[in-house]
């Protein structure tokens, strides 16, 4: 039996609706990335499955009432499916789907490109930017240490060149680590240029490097986002140190005073205990790359907003990150 034979299959025929498109309260088929699959158990004693469903426009939670035995055990994180269902809101879940139907779908079925979220800025011009940035420094050992880790023949450099920089809230796309830490470089350097007393070298590469962590924290497969078991054990921030001390290492002779204060902006980049840091910034140049790292990641995010919006709404719903609603000013021509 083949999967669109399968009971419950949704029809075949069907062109893709992105997630962003999805009218409310009327019944759809399309597909998505299966992103996370929970099988819970309802009040009844029978199965059912908690998903998340991703597009490149977006996320959403999603619920499927009676599956068949064959998604019970074989969909995975990471299958693309195709489903028929609708989006509902409601007070106590929020908005989720509702998937009536559901079948996993092979490869020569879909088009990859509709389901993963790639950086708006072209591959070819964030490489320009991180070359211009690395040829900037003028500390020969601080040079040569970049250079070796943005490497994109080896690694940390190829997963640098291609992770996200978030599993949500800001550049939560694949280039997104080398988009995000280009623009804190290239801001926080500036910022260093206009303070007496900042050495611009370190602040750079601290900047390129603060979040090299999450080369190993996040999964670089672009259908199977999410922490990796690692990320999860050791966080972003532990990783990105010894990753960075492991670097510093291969550096013949490297000085001691700079690798010391490098590896203090990596842990201090979140700027408070509460938020991660294992310490708060206690140098300059730690200092511009948290504030650097904190406003270029809410700006980030607020473009993921704006991104979403309809188009219609003045206030987007509230978001996490900014811990606020987002202001979208006058739309459509509106006052």
């Amino acid at each position: 039996m083949s999967l669109s034979d399968a009971p419950g299959a949704p029809p075949d025929e069907t062109d893709k609706i992105m997630l962003s498109d999805l009218p409310e309260s009327r019944k759809v088929t399309t597909y998505f990335l299966c992103s996370e699959k929970e099988v819970a158990t309802a009040r009844t004693g029978g199965a059912f499955l908690r998903l998340k469903l991703r597009d490149a426009s977006g996320e959403i939670k999603a619920i499927h009432f009676d599956p068949s035995p064959e998604n019970l055990e074989q969909l995975e994180a990471g299958d693309v499916v195709k489903v028929e269902g609708m989006i509902q809101t409601s007070p106590q879940f929020g908005q989720q789907f509702k998937v009536e139907r559901l079948r996993r779908m092979q490869a020569d079925e879909y088009d990859a490109a509709a389901l993963v979220a790639v950086s708006p800025v072209q591959l070819d011009e964030l490489q320009e930017r991180l070359r211009a940035l690395v040829e900037s420094v003028v500390s020969a050992p601080v040079r040569a240490l970049l250079e070796r880790a943005v490497d994109p023949s080896s690694e940390p450099g190829a997963a640098f060149a291609i992770a996200p920089a978030a599993v949500m809230n800001h550049h939560a796309y694949r280039h997104g680590l080398l988009e995000h830490s280009i623009i804190v470089a290239e801001v926080a350097g500036e910022v260093a240029s206009h303070f007496a007393g900042v050495d611009r070298d370190l602040v750079v590469a601290g900047a390129l490097l603060h979040d090299i962590g999450k080369t190993q924290a996040y999964s670089t497969d672009p259908f199977a986002p999410g922490f990796t078991d690692t990320g999860r054990l050791h966080g972003e921030i532990v990783i990105g140190h010894d990753m960075v001390a492991a670097l510093i290492a291969e550096v013949p002779d490297f000085p001691a005073e700079p690798a010391a204060q490098l590896r203090h902006i990596i842990v201090a980049h979140h700027g408070q205990k509460e938020k991660g840091s294992p310490v708060i910034p206690m140098t300059r140049e730690a200092i511009i790359v948290h504030f650097c790292d904190d406003m270029t990641a809410r700006v980030g995010a607020f473009d993921e907003i704006e991104r979403a919006s309809d188009g219609r709404e003045r206030w987007s719903a509230f978001n996490r990150m900014l811990d606020t609603r987002a202001y979208l000013g006058p739309r459509d021509g509106g006052d």
